[in-house]
């Protein structure tokens, strides 16, 4: 079967699916140029389909992931209840959940026209299947995670009239333990404390959670509490001057506290409130099941702190986060679960790298250097790592651009820019280079044989390779060799490279610690603040030319440099 995941939605995508493999995915943001892209994806459509060697009239299936719609046995008796309860203990909240349920009505469909616009054009309406947001999220995860057996919790925003799902899911089937609606969101909940504190919320969370290891979470906790928690297991919204189900409506009441307050202290105590709330809802349902495994999926679970703390909950022994975790990853998350649901073919995901390809030749560079006066390239093909070793010994920035762009939004060693990780103070300087303003520290990228030593209770059995999507607490020797990927806290959100996923990189790495010392390189994305990664081979010289980095590598075959009289590459090479 030939199934097509599309999503248009806050980051577009297409996914494509054969017989349980996934041949290709791509967002659209990496072919327009436009962070989270909120457009229709006929490039990445294109790529897809081109990848697959078919036509869209081949398809089997297209899937969406998105306003699959309101359900009545899924949703009506969950909000009959949830507005039955609010109508009897706060009935001053009524008005809120109107306008949420109202919103949730009319959200997304001139996305969803778009979309049934297309399938129409195209002669696809018999092939259509939408499913719904949080399945996809959910069983999506599950199905490419290693695991035979799995407690799965999505959480984000919102997505067809819930936040929460909690699902047991077997290879028997899925079995649904826990919904919330969208009044009751954690995702909004984070997103309003993300836009409190001057930032854009569904996009710059990850700056609250790494600003919260500087603050006190006690000092805001009862705040907090006042806004959302949990009433007999259940996730309930506190709406009115304190909490909206929504990024906008921001009292004076909660705009006068917030501004007496350290910013640090709100984000901490925010990040508390979450890890407390979701680690009770695992809590609460792992030891009902036969499984000691979780998969986490969803917007929310792009906080690395708390899916430490998750990995940390009594019974659970193994934890499994999707790297494209949020709603970029939809096109694939659907195209599995149609994929499995229909064949029973199942998808495993050893890899992200699903994206273009780098490859290039010596006339294709060649051409494409012609628009970039004095930048130079070198053919290596013996000894391409010894110069690599060399550079960052020199303490060069190298960016990579090699094999396939991966899916998702973390950069993985093909789309990354890479460095020593002795330097601290290089947190400040290489964010200004990159244009950005960050107070998570850059993360580490290691090698499978010494993550044991690197990071406390990693296990060498981990059954699945690791997307930088959960924190560790650091060895002493790892933070005193590294200090530039450990933070405050003492944590790292380490990727984990295994021989087999990446055999260049993996040597690269094990070669630098003999070298170095460090059982780490940093490991950032290719790209400046707020631009996507890089997605072709003129978006990764462009920061070449600008002096973001030092050398470029592309294809593990060839090192492309500014050719300066103090370079680096100039003084190396004749």
């Amino acid at each position: 079967m030939l199934v097509l995941g599309v999503t248009n939605n806050d980051l577009a995508g297409a996914c494509l699916v054969r017989d349980g493999e996934i041949v290709a995915a791509a967002s659209e943001e990496r072919f327009t140029r436009i962070k989270d892209h909120k457009v229709w994806p006929q490039a990445s459509i294109d790529f897809v389909l081109r990848e697959g060697g078919v036509s869209l009239d081949e398809v089997d299936r297209v899937t969406y992931g998105w306003h699959a719609g309101f359900d009545a046995d899924k949703h009506l008796l969950l909000y009959v209840d949830r507005i039955a309860e609010e109508a009897r203990f706060r009935p001053d909240s009524l008005p809120h959940l109107r306008k949420r349920i109202a919103d949730e009505l009319h959200n997304d469909k001139d996305k969803r026209a778009e979309f049934d616009a297309f399938v129409d054009r195209n002669g696809l309406r018999a092939k259509t299947v939408y499913v719904d947001h949080h399945e996809a999220h959910g069983v999506g995860a599950f199905l490419a995670s290693p695991f035979d057996d799995a407690l799965v919790v999505t959480c984000d925003g919102r997505g067809d009239f819930q936040s929460l799902t909690v699902t047991y899911c077997t290879a028997d089937g899925e079995e649904v333990l826990q919904r919330e609606t969208s009044i009751d969101s954690l995702g909004y909940f984070y997103g309003r404390i993300t836009k409190l504190l001057g930032f854009k919320p569904n996009r710059h969370e990850g700056k609250i959670t790494g600003l919260a290891a500087k603050g006190d979470p006690e000092k805001l906790l009862p705040l907090m509490q006042l806004m959302i928690g949990l009433e007999d297991g259940a996730i309930r919204a506190r709406c009115g001057d304190y909490y909206q189900p929504s990024y906008e409506g921001y009292s004076e009441t909660l705009l006068a506290e917030i501004a007496l307050h350290d910013p640090a202290d709100v984000a901490a105590a925010a990040q508390r409130h979450v890890e407390d709330l979701l680690t009770e809802v695992v809590a609460r349902h792992i030891g009902k099941v036969a499984t000691s495994n979780v998969c986490l999926s969803g917007g929310v679970f792009a906080n690395v702190k708390l899916n430490q703390r998750i990995f940390e909950v009594a019974g659970v022994e193994n934890v499994y986060v999707l790297p494209p975790m949020g709603d970029g990853g939809l096109p694939l998350q659907a195209a599995v679960v149609t994929e499995y649901r229909e064949t029973g073919a199942r998808v495993r995901l050893p890899s992200m790298a699903l994206g273009p390809d780098s490859t290039v030749s010596d006339a294709q560079l060649e051409e494409i250097l012609k628009d970039y006066p004095g930048v130079r390239f070198l053919r290596v093909d013996n000894g391409i790592q010894d110069i690599l070793l060399d550079a960052l010994e020199a303490h060069q920035v190298i960016g990579t651009y090699r094999g396939r762009m991966e899916f998702g939004p973390r950069a993985l060693g093909r789309r990354s820019v890479i460095y020593s990780t002795d330097d601290p103070s290089m947190n400040d300087w290489l964010n200004q280079r990159l244009k950005r303003t960050e107070f998570m520290p850059f993360a580490p990228i290691t090698a499978e044989d010494l993550a044991a030593d690197a990071y406390v209770g990693w296990k060498p059995e981990h059954p699945a390779p690791l997307f930088m999507t959960i924190t560790y607490e650091c060895t002493e020797i790892f933070a005193k060799t590294c200090p530039a990927v450990v933070h405050v806290d003492n944590t790292a959100r380490p990727q984990i490279v295994r021989k087999q996923d990446d055999s260049f990189l993996h040597s690269l790495l094990l070669s630098w610690y003999a070298r170095s010392g460090q059982a780490a390189l940093v490991n950032t994305s290719f790209n400046k603040h707020e631009e996507p990664i890089v997605g072709s081979h003129r978006d990764a010289v462009d920061p070449l030319r600008d002096e973001i980095i030092d050398l470029l590598l592309v294809d593990d075959v060839y090192l492309i440099w500014k050719d300066k009289p103090d370079s680096f590459m100039s003084q190396h090479v004749s």
